[in-house]
């Protein structure tokens, strides 16, 4: 068998192989997701004083911070059949080829929980919104209570206008690279992924970050030293009118480095595979 052939059939037992031994993962993780943003927001309405308007622009916070749980403890877990020797030997040794088996860990670990999340966010907080209203006017019968806008979908990637479209850009990319480094942590660095991974990408960015503050003083100290206001600032050196040299450098590493982040699992599955 070819590590490059694909066949519908062996997709589909694959997927069955998945299923059999990992759906309480998958239900509890969706049924975890919802009882949380229910319980979030229910907590936060509880806490709102009347008069005060929640718009559904405020759910973005919440719903980013739950989108990097949701990649540290469950995008993270990806590959977990490769962590332990007798169930590696399973794994590796299914009648399948090296990309079915890459292709069925991308499709159910990665892009079926970005597609869940924000149909799961949706569906808890909006009934929170429903739950709390029935409890304050036909239980308590509180009539001053906060308006409270409910989520659409579309509201959640909602970003803050800006003149520079390449921030855009970055902003896509580095929120996309979160969960694909974590998909690809769960082969590089196993049940402790959760952990590892976080760590290596804040030794990376302070490395980065530091090297490009490092170069800006080289180039001109004058706000480091005395007067100075000793801010970091984003916006200058500029490399172009309105193009800043930290966001032009991010557009150019963020997007092969989103590609590379899924491209390596394959290749380190295709290592073990030989």
């Amino acid at each position: 068998m070819r590590s490059n052939s694909i066949n519908f059939h062996r997709l589909q037992n694959l997927l069955r192989h998945e299923w059999a031994f990992q759906n309480k993962f998958y239900l509890m993780g969706t049924i975890g997701t919802f009882l949380l943003s229910f319980g979030v927001f229910l907590t936060v309405w509880f806490n709102q004083y009347s008069g005060f308007l929640w718009r559904s622009v405020d759910y973005n916070s919440i719903f980013f911070n739950g989108f990097i749980f949701l990649s540290v403890l469950g995008i993270s877990q990806s590959f977990v059949e490769m962590r332990e020797k007798n169930t590696s030997i399973r794994y590796l040794t299914l009648p399948a080829s090296t990309i079915e088996k890459y292709l069925i860990q991308v499709c159910m670990r990665l892009v079926l929980p970005l597609i869940l999340y924000p149909i799961v966010f949706w569906l808890g907080t909006n009934l929170s919104v429903d739950v709390y209203y029935f409890i304050q006017h036909s239980l308590l019968e509180n009539t001053a209570l906060p308006e409270i806008e409910k989520v659409e979908v579309l509201y959640l990637y909602w970003i803050p206008s800006t003149d520079m479209e390449m921030v855009y850009w970055v902003i896509f990319g580095l929120t996309f690279s979160i969960p694909t480094l974590m998909f690809m942590g769960g082969i590089l660095f196993g049940k402790w992924n959760f952990i590892k991974m976080p760590l290596a990408v804040a030794i990376i960015l302070a490395l980065f970050l530091g090297s490009y503050y490092g170069l800006s003083w080289l180039v001109n100290a004058s706000p480091f030293g005395a007067g100075g206001n000793y801010s970091i600032r984003i916006d200058n050196p500029e490399v172009m009118d309105g193009v800043p040299l930290l966001i032009f450098i991010s557009s150019i590493l963020v997007w092969p480095a989103l590609l590379l982040t899924l491209l390596l699992p394959y290749l380190k599955l295709k290592e073990r595979e030989v």
